[in-house]
């Protein structure tokens, strides 16, 4: 699924104008949007597919920008709330999100029923930006709140949290793992232990091979495109012109279309040579928000 061009005019358009003319013009781009619903004056909403129920109050300075956005009917996005990503967001009915809540979706965020989120709370689906391939960790995972689920000032959730039904959660919790019906969670002082950080890593990181085969598959099934590879998995040919190639004994990929090199991606001197390519900046947006992997261009 893509967001499209029309529903990108429709949330640019609707930033300026007042809910009773939002609605009309978010229903012609192809949404559901329900009764009553509140789309201000200076919020920004886009989805590829989106659905409001009614009586949701979006307040201004709201900006929403997600692949799939569900919006139970009499809930509350309160002011300075961002809400982004790839991936989705869902909730039930009577929901709320408190004031300049941060939610980054890049996968599915769901709250159930009569659920919610506190003044400055914040939720991310992804851990990644440091270098997976010297061992780094990179984290994916969605989050879900089942229902009547309170959340204080100043909770943050890692990816992979969920809470089941009837739980309070007050200030300052971070939330990690799967949080037991009828739980209430608060703030105490734990013990501090010590890492071996440098030990960690050693026993975490893989070889290149890896972790070029996992980021040439990861990101060609990400566009969408069907790739045959060779014998010793060195070369990933698509669309009849492209490809990559692998070099896990210098540790860099290359992009190729047909005899030119349009890019050459150093990951273990964090470099990448100058390219203007569409294909070429995806790839780099692809590796940097999923292996942590972060290359300056070196410019001729």
């Amino acid at each position: 699924m893509k967001v499209r061009p029309i529903s990108k005019i429709a949330a640019v358009l609707a930033f300026f104008l007042p809910s009773r003319l939002t609605r009309p013009l978010f229903r012609l781009a192809g949404h559901e949007v329900g009764s009553n619903t509140k789309l201000p004056f200076f919020s920004f909403v886009c989805a590829g597919k989106m659905e409001l129920g009614n009586d949701v109050d979006i307040r201004p300075f709201v900006f929403i920008s997600v692949m799939s956005l569900t919006v139970g009917s009499n809930t509350i996005v309160s002011f300075g709330s961002q809400i982004k990503g790839d991936k989705g967001f869902h909730t039930g009915d009577n929901c709320f999100i408190g004031p300049h809540t941060i939610i980054h979706c890049d996968e599915d965020v769901r709250f159930g029923f009569y659920s919610g989120v506190g003044p400055r709370c914040t939720i991310y689906t992804h851990g990644s930006f440091l270098p997976v391939t010297l061992g780094y960790p990179a984290v994916f995972a969605s989050v879900q709140l089942e229902d009547f689920v309170w959340t204080a000032m100043g909770v943050l959730f890692q990816p992979g949290a969920y809470v089941e039904r009837n739980c309070i959660i007050n200030s300052g919790v971070v939330v990690s793992g799967r949080v037991p019906a009828g739980t209430r969670l608060q703030m105490s002082p734990d013990s501090v232990k010590q890492i071996d950080h440098v030990k960690l890593l050693r026993f975490s990181r893989r070889p290149p091979v890896y972790y070029h085969q996992s980021i040439i598959r990861g990101f060609l099934t990400a566009e969408g495109e069907t790739w045959a590879e060779n014998t010793d998995q060195s070369a990933f040919r698509w669309a009849g012109e492209w490809e990559f190639r692998s070099s896990p004994s210098t540790d860099t990929i290359e992009l190729w279309k047909n005899s030119h090199m349009i890019a050459s991606y150093d990951l273990a001197g964090f470099h990448v040579t100058q390219a203007t390519d569409p294909r070429h900046r995806r790839f780099l947006a692809y590796i940097r928000r999923r292996f942590g992997l972060t290359l300056r261009t070196v410019y001729s």
